[in-house]
């Protein structure tokens, strides 16, 4: 008589969507972000299988390890995952390390700060499902701002246009979402803040459409801007994002 025994092995369901979150000294808001970000997805519809946080624990030097590992045993656990790297490398490192972990079709990054709502990551996901455009990256346009942040996102858009032939606003503005399918074009991005600025080149490098989504920008709540917070800050960013042009122009050519 032939065995009924059978080895059936599941498949893992994967996500439809997977939000990257680089958490650098986030100890304060980290567990307000994940559950904002569980809020946002059941308001749009979605459950822990069909979405998951992906939080970098991008080498911090606060608690934000601790906090992580205790969440990760509360009922918050099944929304989100955690990546750890052992030492800050920059924020466009955190965010490669947590892309190349993905596997949804739909991906994107945005901050764990607060200052950016999970919500607007789930209103940038449904342009892009509900737009005829299969190839479509989604970005956020900030209001609320102070005039010296705008004035370097103004520098910066001048400097991608004259070195890159990249016409864009609000460069650095989050979120920034996407389908898998443009990740698999992203080749040794930048560890830096310039990594959104790549990302962007390769959508139009590769013929991807690019849209918006109007995000507001409120004060953070705790800490302070990592490249902001000082005019040595500001003008050690500002010449670091315009030598990654100079470089991307010169090994990737313009637009």
């Amino acid at each position: 008589m032939p065995s009924t025994n059978t080895n059936v092995i599941l498949e893992p369901i994967m996500p439809e969507f997977e939000l990257v979150i680089p958490a650098y000294n986030e100890a304060k808001t980290v567990e307000n972000l994940i559950r904002r970000a569980q809020k946002a997805a059941l308001q749009y519809g979605y459950s822990s299988s069909d979405f998951q946080l992906v939080v970098v624990e991008n080498g911090s030097s606060d608690d934000s390890k601790l906090v992580l590992n205790n969440l990760a045993q509360t009922d918050l656990a099944e929304w989100f995952r955690i990546v750890g790297v052992d030492q800050n490398q920059g924020y466009g490192y955190g965010i490669w390390s947590g892309l190349k972990t993905t596997q949804a079709k739909y991906v994107g990054w945005t901050h764990a700060d607060l200052q950016c709502d999970p919500a607007n990551a789930f209103e940038a996901l449904k342009k892009i499902k509900e737009s005829p455009e299969k190839e479509l990256l989604v970005k956020g346009v900030r209001s609320g701002r102070n005039w010296k942040d705008i004035f370097v996102s103004r520098v910066f858009e001048s400097f991608a246009l004259v070195l890159l032939g990249l016409k864009s606003y609000e460069i650095n503005a989050q979120p920034k979402i996407m389908p898998q399918s443009l990740v698999t074009h992203f080749n040794n991005p930048p560890t830096t803040f310039a990594f959104d600025l790549y990302a962007l080149y390769q959508a139009k490098k590769h013929n991807y459409k690019v849209d918006i989504v109007n995000v507001e920008f409120p004060p953070r709540e705790h800490g302070v801007s990592k490249w902001a917070s000082t005019f040595f800050g500001r003008y050690k960013t500002i010449l670091g994002m315009i030598a990654y042009m100079w470089k991307l122009a010169r090994q990737e050519g313009r637009l």
